[in-house]
């Protein structure tokens, strides 16, 4: 077996941001799967949604981080969700780049091209064995949409994409404690092809992107 590498031991200095925990096991599982290397705790910085990277005091910590790796040397990676627009989130974010003189590459969930977030990256990655799930969870959303519910006015809110993951992991892990325990967005395990295709051609862009820094 091959022994995982530290970014350190082999003279890289990359630091990732990312919004949160779901990128951040998503991104350590990947990186490890693809280039054996193992991402340490200071390697991958979240800044609880990207809308903190404009104000408040967990702005600073950001942009002093970042400032203080290419003091170093290193190489910056922002990794953001697209959300609804994507050429608008890519707008702001490199505005923002530009307003703070700060050095940074850019890639926006799911595939820097197209909306979406880490979740549209998973429900595109899972094993093809499993789709009769998502047949399932599609089924159930449109059967959402054709009810109405008495003295409600509002059509009846469909689960968020979040939801729907856990709903994929839940049917497959079963009921126990510690199974449950998995499906948790820090614990889970990506590299797991029972349920995930980290070879999925769906994931080709992050792969370009990523390569240029840690192949």
């Amino acid at each position: 077996m091959k022994q995982k590498l530290k970014l350190d031991s082999i003279d890289m200095k990359v630091r990732i941001f990312v919004e949160g925990i779901a990128d951040t096991k998503f991104l350590k599982d990947y990186i490890s799967y693809k280039y054996n290397i193992q991402l340490e705790k200071e390697d991958i910085i979240e800044t609880d949604g990207w809308t903190n990277i404009y104000s408040n005091d967990n702005s600073e910590l950001i942009k002093n981080k970042m400032a203080q790796n290419t003091d170093d040397d290193g190489v910056n990676l922002l990794i953001f969700d697209a959300d609804n627009n994507f050429s608008e989130r890519l707008k702001n974010i490199a505005s923002w780049r530009q307003k703070t003189n700060l050095n940074f590459e850019i890639f926006l969930w799911p595939n820097n091209s197209d909306a979406g977030d880490i979740e549209t990256v998973l429900e595109n990655i899972i094993n093809t064995d499993n789709t009769p799930i998502f047949n399932c969870w599609k089924n159930y959303e449109i059967c959402l949409r054709s009810k109405s519910i008495k003295g409600r006015t509002n059509p009846l809110t469909t689960p968020a994409k979040k939801t729907k993951i856990y709903g994929y992991l839940e049917a497959l892990l079963g009921e126990t404690k510690s199974q449950k325990q998995r499906i948790k967005e820090r614990n889970r395990n990506y590299k797991n092809t029972e349920f995930w295709d980290l070879d999925s051609g769906y994931l080709n862009a992050l792969n370009a992107f990523l390569d240029k820094h840690f192949s």
